[in-house]
This record gives C-alpha cells, sequence and structure tokens, in this order.
C-alpha cells in the first residue's frame, strides 16, 4: 500500500456541507457571530472564563427545553441523588463547556500552531494503537461530545492516521459552516456531510483513510436501539454496519482539556480488532460503543455535552 500521505482524499459535493439558510439575516448573524468569537477569543484568559461564566448562566435560564433534557440525562446518566445535590450546576457547566470551546476552535489556528501542534498534546494510548496506525489499513475512530473533539480532530492527521475525515452535521447557516468548513479544512481534515457522505465511506476505508465518528448522540435517519447508560436509546445502525463489513480497526477515545488553555489529554482506550467486530451482532457491536464511551464521558462528567434530548423517540 502507498504511504498514507501519499493517498488521494476522497472528495464530497460542497453543498451537502453547508446549511440551508442564506440571505441578508443569516449573513447578519454570521458576521455578528464571527465578530463575537474573534474579540473574546483575543482577551485575557481570565476575562474569557468570567464571559464564558456569564454566557453560561443567561443560556441556562433562556433554554429551557435543553435544560431539561439535560437534567433528563443527567438523571439516568449519574443518578438522582446526584441530580439533587449538584445537578444544576452541572447543567451549568455544559453550557460553559460548550462556549468555552466555541471559543477555543475560533482561535486554536492562533494559540496552536501547526508547527508545534503534538507539543499541546499529552497522548496516553493503549494496546494496539501504535500497530493499526502503522498498519496503513486505515480505521474508525469513535468518540463521544466529551472533551474537545475539534481539537481531537486537528491531532489526527500529525499522529499519521492520514488522510483524516470527520463526520459532522453543518450548522443551518450557510456562511457560517463554510467558514467552519474552512476551519476544519486548515487543520489538514476532510468533513464528510452527514447527509449521504457515508456512502463514500468504504471507498475512504479502503483507500487507508481514517474516519472520526460522534456516535453519542441521536440519529436522524435509521436506528437500532441499545441501551445507553442503562436505558434504551435510539443508537446509529449504519456506522456499526459499516464498521463491521469494512474489516478495520476501530479505535474509541476522547480528547480532554486541562486546566492549561489550549493544552490537551488525548486519550486513545480500546482498540477492537476486526477479528472481534466480526462475532459480534449489530446491537451488541453498538452496545460495546456505548459502554466505552459512557467510560470516557464519566471521566470527566463536567466536560460532556449533557443539552442532547438522548432518549427521544426510543
Amino acid at each position: 500500500m502507498a504511504e498514507a500521505e501519499e493517498l488521494e482524499a476522497v472528495r464530497f459535493d460542497e453543498a451537502r456541507n453547508l446549511g440551508a439558510a442564506g440571505g441578508v439575516g443569516a449573513w447578519l448573524e454570521y458576521a455578528l457571530t464571527r465578530g463575537l468569537l474573534g474579540t473574546i477569543g483575543r482577551l485575557p484568559d481570565g476575562a474569557r472564563r468570567a464571559l464564558v461564566s456569564g454566557a453560561a448562566r443567561l443560556a441556562m435560564r433562556l433554554d429551557a427545553r435543553h435544560r431539561e433534557a439535560a437534567r433528563s440525562f443527567l438523571r439516568q446518566a449519574l443518578g438522582c441523588a446526584h441530580l439533587e445535590k449538584d445537578g444544576d450546576a452541572r447543567i451549568l457547566q455544559a453550557y460553559r463547556h460548550l462556549f468555552r470551546i466555541s471559543l477555543d476552535a475560533a482561535a486554536f489556528d492562533r494559540r496552536v500552531p501547526q508547527a508545534t501542534l503534538l507539543e499541546h498534546y499529552r497522548l496516553r494510548t493503549c494496546a494496539g494503537f501504535e500497530e493499526a496506525v502503522r498498519a496503513g489499513r486505515g480505521g474508525v475512530l469513535v468518540t463521544p461530545h466529551v472533551g474537545d473533539w475539534e481539537a481531537a480532530a486537528a491531532a489526527l492527521p500529525h499522529l499519521g492516521m492520514t488522510p483524516t475525515y470527520v463526520v459532522a452535521r453543518p450548522p443551518r447557516n450557510r456562511y457560517l459552516s463554510e467558514h467552519l468548513l474552512r476551519v476544519r479544512e486548515r487543520k489538514g481534515v476532510t468533513v464528510m456531510p452527514r447527509r449521504g457522505g457515508m456512502a463514500q465511506a468504504g471507498t475512504i476505508l479502503e483507500r487507508g483513510g481514517w474516519i472520526a465518528m460522534l456516535l453519542d448522540q441521536r440519529p436522524s435517519g435509521k436506528h437500532v436501539v441499545a441501551p445507553f447508560f442503562g436505558r434504551p436509546a435510539p443508537c446509529e445502525r449504519g456506522a456499526a454496519v459499516l464498521l463491521k463489513r469494512m474489516r478495520v480497526p476501530v479505535l474509541i477515545g476522547a480528547n480532554y482539556l486541562t486546566d492549561e488553555p489550549f493544552r490537551y489529554d488525548l486519550r486513545v482506550t480500546r482498540v477492537l480488532q476486526p477479528e472481534e467486530l466480526a462475532e459480534l451482532s449489530i446491537v451488541e457491536l453498538v452496545t460495546l460503543l456505548n459502554r466505552e464511551m459512557e467510560a470516557l464521558i464519566l471521566r470527566h462528567p463536567e466536560q460532556y455535552f449533557w443539552l442532547h434530548d438522548r432518549y427521544r423517540g426510543a
């Protein structure tokens, strides 16, 4: 097989990676968002933290739908006793975390130069990781919405996992989604649109590419039901079918924030070999992936996106 860096990347119809909302109102929203993120991102770290905390408190007060979804999710994952003790603090932290990684994504290229990128990560891996990367067969990285998943994607090309693809759903705002697409491309990452992009996944893996997937949220299409934190939840079916069919290693891990800005704790906690996957049914495989993601979430629950209505439609 050719060296990974010489492999030609699969390209996608760019329109599938762009949101549907355009026009003057969408452009003004985009300009305001870019301006705010750029301005706040250049403030001293202490001032940024204060603004993030204030925005999180306001969002929690106004966003009743996501607040209640988080309350239900936390009750299931951490238990009623925990929710009664500090549930509101945990929900507030979820908003705070979401705002922080949005700001960090806007400032990442300025604060983390490509030439020294890996110096910002502490990499901790398990048995089978180096062999999987060196083999040149490609593979899949599965991670939940914990820590900083955007910064995780930026590290993958530097670890030899190239060409690198991430599956993502674009924001509704067309101008904002185009900007986000360019930001990710500058990191050496090709974005696979969630709508229609998976049709090319087989080609990517056959060419030795790597695909990063976030599989902890409720899918919008065909699904299976499997336990997530002990409660039946709709889960991605197509991804599990792909993992079984393509016979490539599946890495499970997460990239956590640390106390120091733009310094990360990147962990790969398990490598599933194709032989292991072949013995599992689709539901058994999804259940296994859920268990591994649960462990990653519980390692740092304060860095998780609890605001998702995870169990609706089970």
